[in-house]
């Protein structure tokens, strides 16, 4: 089956954009942390270099270490999450109940002060709804619903009154295959439309202000951009910088301007595992094919494919060469079934 092709101001690491799954999966917080096998505890300490090192915008080449300070029970739950600051616990603690059929209610307090921050209910693919307290009140809820394979399909948020402040909704084809995507705003307006055609290759993605007028359009045929159109007036906006999937762990990445003008990167990256874990390098090279950005990494790896060291080394023209930037020692503790 074919991948979904976009992925919109990639902020996160998610080099690989997943097919659609041939039967149902559900997914544990586990995994969500990018972490394999019956884990009951991490614990990571972290020092930075000096070394001086900005990402460029689009997708990360450095991945985040998810959990810093965690736990989970034994059936994959995230029972905590935080880290340690001056020898003392901050983040989360969660409580959760097994409401049987799949369904788990978890209600997440903070761990200095015991406030119920949110609660959570989550069935097979996800949360499925989520309501979210702040000093004590009801500031915010949401709702969420998936297709058969995982894949969200309606996302809805409420304010604390009950009134419905955003909506996004996804399509997909009896193939799992993306075919649309919208989005609406505080008002029922409609914010974003972006569509996919299967049969001919073609994507478009547009955004509309409060007034129902185009901000910005964008035209993709067979992965290559043919059209670009933004406002002059606003500034930078959603999706004006955005990446296309190339296959074999490649992303073309396209930031674009007010003139029409599209800037063109390419980001390859390398892995120790075929299912994208753990990735060796990531190498961002501009439109020439010049590198202009590397990270690379080392590990030690245990029994789970988990890495329990590692060393992130960055390179730019301006270093001249790589420089080590982080030193990760992660200490993991596994459940024993």
């Amino acid at each position: 089956m074919r991948s979904l092709r976009k992925v919109l101001a990639l902020s996160l690491f998610t080099a690989s954009v997943t097919s659609a799954f041939a039967q149902p999966q559900s997914v544990t917080d586990v995994e969500r942390a990018d972490l394999a096998g019956p884990v009951e505890s991490v614990s990571v300490v972290q020092i930075r270099t000096d070394v001086q090192w900005v990402e460029p915008g689009g997708p990360s080449l450095i991945v985040p270490v998810w959990c810093q300070v965690c736990e989970f029970d034994i059936h994959g739950n995230q029972v905590k999450s935080g880290q340690i600051i001056d020898g003392v616990f901050k983040g989360e603690i969660s409580r959760i109940r097994d409401e049987g059929s799949g369904i788990t209610d978890r209600i997440v307090e903070d761990a200095s002060t015991g406030e119920t921050l949110r609660h959570e209910v989550v069935g097979r693919f996800g949360t499925l709804e989520r309501t979210i307290f702040q000093s004590g009140k009801l500031l915010e809820r949401q709702t969420f619903s998936y297709d058969q394979y995982g894949h969200m399909i309606d996302w809805i948020t409420f304010d604390g009154d009950g009134k419905q402040i955003g909506h996004t909704h996804t399509e997909r084809d009896d193939e799992g295959e993306f075919k649309e995507k919208w989005t609406l705003g505080k008002d029922g307006e409609l914010a974003s439309l972006h569509t996919f055609d299967v049969k001919t290759g073609i994507e478009n993605y547009r955004n509309f202000n409060q007034f129902g007028q185009v901000t910005l359009d964008w035209t993709v045929a067979d992965g290559k951009l043919v059209s670009f159109w933004e406002l002059p007036d606003p500034p930078s906006q959603y999706a004006d910088n955005f990446t296309e999937g190339m296959g074999n762990a490649t992303l073309e990445n396209y930031a674009c301007g007010h003139d029409g003008k599209c800037e063109l990167s390419r980001i390859h990256y390398d892995y120790l595992d075929p299912d994208l874990r753990n990735p060796q390098s990531a190498e961002w090279s501009d439109s020439n094919g010049h590198l202009r950005f590397a990270v690379y990494y080392d590990y030690d790896i245990d029994l789970f494919r988990n890495w329990t060291f590692r060393r992130v080394w960055v390179w730019t023209p301006a270093l001249g060469e790589r420089k080590l930037y982080e030193t990760d020692s992660r200490t993991i503790a596994y459940w024993r079934k």
